[in-house]
């Protein structure tokens, strides 16, 4: 028999027990569009995740400080340091940080002394805490020098009481700042009861802080810390010879693997529902498969009877198998597809097309694989029926 004529042997077969098949095809397809999502959008909303799990910790985030020490460095970080490391492909933001831990801030008669600090438009993206009302320092008003603000929640209410801050105008020494926003949520270091104004204005109106003291780094991927980590030593090692030994970067490892430990078990929780489904289906195209070839015992005995070789007899019932989860598996990538289109928006993640591609292939191949090990013991079965006793079977 030609390979064509064996093919379509084998699909008219198929459709004509399409009924028996539903239940099996509907496990794989659901099974193989699982895959596809999960595989494809993993990475993204992985990266979500843990964007959420930062607020446990802030794992991704480190810091370049100068250890205080007989290596300590005269002139500390410079921006040329700052700008070098933002060309680390794995950062998401690199943010200079001056501070003092203490000023003189008053409005009215309220007095208090709260810690400032001077930061550039990258500094939020490297901190868990949330505005509350207003806006952030932008990159406009660090370029600009601008005499603006943003206010923790122990500076207002120490310093403000039950009035708004928004629009009024703090003092700060001898100075004004005209106050742009609130910080809220959870609020890391002690932000809760420091003054946040531009970079660029603290290094012009405050003695002392000339010199960049610290650089908050934080990078995309947990996965990313300890690769971003030595790149950034490298860096400032480079840029700072002779003292190489004061130079630190402190980062969280025990951060790191709790975040891990809690995605993967997440991970491994979609993947085994993910294998049992497909499993079953497995199990149902072998179990369909034992009913088929018992339903027509009298058609293989015939078809012996006529000269049909046992190899046929099982390259046949074998593609039926294969078929059957070859129809279910392209179902499931239409599924799949479908649905990664669909929930890319509400979830704000970006596919790859690269990683959709390999779970596509990945999907159609590990169906076909199903279909040859669910399908081969009940061919094998029918291949060894004796004719005689088949065709006298009812």
């Amino acid at each position: 028999m030609k390979i064509d004529d064996l093919l379509t042997t084998c699909w008219r077969s198929v459709l004509r027990n399409r009924r028996r098949y539903k239940a099996v095809m509907i496990g794989i397809a659901l099974g193989t569009a699982g895959f596809i999502i999960v595989q494809t959008m993993g990475d993204s909303v992985e990266k979500k995740m843990g964007e959420h799990l930062e607020l446990l910790g802030e794992a991704t985030v480190m810091k370049a400080v100068w250890r205080n020490d007989d290596n300590y460095h005269p002139g500390e970080y410079s921006m040329s340091d700052v700008k070098q490391l933002r060309q680390i492909p794995e950062t998401m933001a690199v943010a200079p940080v001056v501070s003092i831990p203490s000023v003189e801030a008053f409005f009215r008669d309220n007095e208090w002394s709260p810690g400032l600090i001077g930061v550039d438009h990258e500094f939020w993206s490297t901190q868990s805490t949330q505005l509350k009302k207003g806006r952030l320092i932008g990159a406009t008003d660090v370029f600009g020098r601008k005499n603006v603000c943003v206010l923790g929640e122990k500076v207002v209410k120490q310093v403000f009481g039950l009035e708004s801050p928004l629009g009024q105008s703090l003092g700060v020494g001898s100075l004004k700042f005209d106050v742009i926003g609130l910080l809220g949520g959870i609020q890391q270091n002690d932000i809760e009861r420091y003054i946040v104004i531009p970079l660029s204005t603290a290094q012009k109106l405050f003695s002392g802080l000339e010199k960049i003291r610290e650089i908050y780094i934080r990078v995309y991927n947990w996965n990313d810390v300890e690769p971003v980590r030595k790149k950034a030593l490298a860096i400032l090692s480079a840029n700072h010879p002779g003292y190489e030994q004061g130079i630190d970067i402190t980062y969280y490892p025990k951060r790191i693997e709790k975040v891990r430990s809690t995605v993967y078990l997440v991970k491994l929780f979609v993947y085994a529902a993910l294998g049992v489904t497909i499993l079953l289906g497995g199990l149902g195209i072998m179990s369909v498969m034992l009913a088929a070839v018992q339903d027509r015992t009298r058609e293989i005995g015939l078809r012996k009877a006529l000269g049909a070789k046992e190899g046929l007899i099982l390259v046949q019932f074998l593609l039926e198998a294969v078929l059957i989860s070859l129809v279910a598996g392209f179902l499931g990538v239409v599924a799949g597809i479908l649905s990664v289109t669909i929930l890319k928006g509400p979830l704000g993640v970006q596919v790859s097309t690269v990683m959709l591609t390999a779970s596509i292939i990945s999907g159609i191949l590990f169906t076909g694989f199903l279909g040859i090990a669910s399908g081969l013991y009940p061919s094998v079965k029918a291949s060894r029926m004796d004719s005689v006793t088949a065709m006298r079977f009812e």
